[in-house]
């Protein structure tokens, strides 16, 4: 029920965004597209995405796990570790640091998500399909509006929005179309964390 209704205050957040982009002409801000790929390529992990954990001549410790509705995963020996919105590299280097103990030497261990099942984004406004999306893979800007149908003929595809709600707060990036497809400059076509909203005016 409770995560039912952040996803309602999620999307009526995004849909005062819509009204308030519609009536404002501005210029959108200067955005470093580097800094926002490097800092979106890697994936958080969510509850219900399963990890495949694998460590390098050690079987006790390559496991397939799925992260619990509290955010973590149980490793034999090492126990429990907080997995949920944490990349898999950090997730790896917790395990090893704590089967470290068990060990003459800390053991090699890599994370991979062998099922994505808490990722989900949002496409609100001017698309034929708008709503809630959960992609089994990270997508872009554009291939969220691919899974959105595209813009309907009332959509300004120079006004598009990706609204973010991280540890900074509430952001709006903007994702310049002309640059993207008409120019084929894809660092702006940036990835999309969980719960990220496109908006389309």
């Amino acid at each position: 029920m409770w995560s039912r209704c952040v996803r309602i205050a999620l999307l009526c957040s995004a849909l005062g965004v819509l009204v308030a982009l519609s009536g404002c002409g501005a210029s959108a801000p200067r955005v470093d597209f580097e800094a926002e790929r490097r800092a979106t390529s890697a994936y958080a992990v969510g509850p219900g995405d399963v990890l495949e954990v694998r460590a390098w001549k050690n079987e006790a410790l390559s496991h397939r796990v799925t992260v619990r509705p509290d955010g973590f995963i149980t490793i034999p020996l090492v126990g429990d570790i907080m997995a949920s919105g944490r990349t898999v590299m950090g997730i790896a280097e917790e395990i090893a640091n704590q089967a470290a103990r068990f060990y003459h030497e800390k053991p090699v261990v890599s994370v991979e998500v062998a099922e994505l099942h808490s990722y989900r984004v949002y496409v609100m406004g001017e698309v034929s399909r708008p709503g809630e999306f959960t992609p089994r893979a990270q997508i872009t800007v554009l291939q969220a509006l691919a899974l959105a149908g595209g813009f309907t003929r009332f959509a300004d595809p120079d006004e598009v929005v990706i609204v973010r709600r991280d540890a900074h707060g509430e952001r709006r990036i903007p994702f310049v179309f002309e640059d993207v497809v008409g120019q084929g400059d894809l660092r702006g076509d940036l990835p999309l964390q969980t719960n990220d909203t496109v908006v389309v005016p």
